[in-house]
């Protein structure tokens, strides 16, 4: 008698599958996936309790795949084209124009290049419809389906959800124009510990992300005396702007100015990459559309 498949395989754990089954490597295909490895760890050990078969076999530092995972190889790679044919002919046949695109962007972004943006894409694109918030918020809300696509800072952990990069986005250091640094149109990092503190986001917010700035900052030999958690743009800025301390911000966010605080180069190199990351909704020909305007994306952010 056949073992009934159990019910809680999803197709997420298909796809992390069929990138770990490429790799033969857990650090590699978590990278490509844009996870850590314990996660992707425990979804193929669910996966592989569901099946009630081992489907990879480690030893030492080598990884290979079962006699199971190679027939799992062919079968769920079928299954995934599979999936995704239904989802595109079931999304066409109910398709409808659409009125609006939701796109998730950045909290710091200058609206007045948005708007330059949209012009520029002219008839490609229903109208955007720009959503502001942080990193992790917009990634619940493409995760929720309330967005469309947005505009990620790396590293999140995108749960499989399809991406590309589109830019690398440079730092710069937002000082007290009252301060000394001022007077100079670049800086080392670490002469950014000579200012009272240094105000960056708690780590909880985005643990992948804070550890991101922290190995640049360990690179570029920055130890600043005095660490404290920027409390929000407006009193961040009202912050630095009383001379109390600085941060770092991209530089597009330096394109507005604000009176008391002075935006300064950085010799170092601090910078995030910034993903276009597309809903697991999002109709195949829009899902095209935004990804060759990619260099437009970029263009209005960096």
């Amino acid at each position: 008698m056949n073992r009934p498949v159990d019910r809680s395989i999803d197709i997420r754990q298909l796809r992390y599958f069929l990138v770990l089954a490429e790799e033969l490597n857990f650090r590699r295909a978590a990278e490509r996936l844009h996870l850590t490895q314990p996660p992707l760890s425990r979804q193929i050990a669910a996966l592989e309790a569901a099946l009630g078969t081992p489907l990879l076999e480690r030893r030492g530092n080598s990884t290979r795949l079962t006699e199971a995972g190679q027939q799992a190889r062919q079968r769920f790679a079928e299954a995934v084209a599979a999936f995704e044919a239904a989802v595109r002919s079931v999304g066409s046949a109910a398709a409808r124009p659409r009125a609006k695109l939701r796109l998730g962007l950045p909290w710091w972004v200058d609206m007045s290049a948005f708007a330059q943006l949209e012009q520029r894409l002219g008839g490609s694109l229903p109208p955007l419809e720009p959503v502001l918030g942080p990193g992790p918020e917009l990634l619940a809300q493409l995760q929720r389906h309330e967005l469309d696509a947005a505009l990620l800072t790396m590293p999140h952990e995108l749960q499989g959800l399809r991406h590309q990069r589109v830019a690398r986005l440079a730092h710069v250091a937002m000082i007290p124009a009252s301060s000394a640094l001022a007077r100079k149109r670049a800086l080392r990092l670490r002469e950014l510990e000579a200012l009272p503190a240094f105000l960056r986001f708690r780590k909880q917010q985005n643990p992948a992300l804070w550890t991101h700035f922290q190995r640049l900052y360990d690179a570029a030999g920055f130890r600043p005396a005095r660490e404290l958690d920027a409390p929000g743009t407006s009193a961040t800025i009202a912050q630095i702007a009383a001379g109390r301390g600085c941060t770092l911000m991209p530089a597009a966010f330096a394109r507005q100015k604000y009176p008391g605080v002075a935006a300064r180069r950085l010799l170092d190199d601090i910078y995030v990459e910034l993903h276009l990351v597309l809903g697991e909704r999002l109709e195949a020909p829009l899902a095209q559309a935004l990804q060759a305007q990619a260099d437009l994306l970029a263009g209005a952010l960096a």
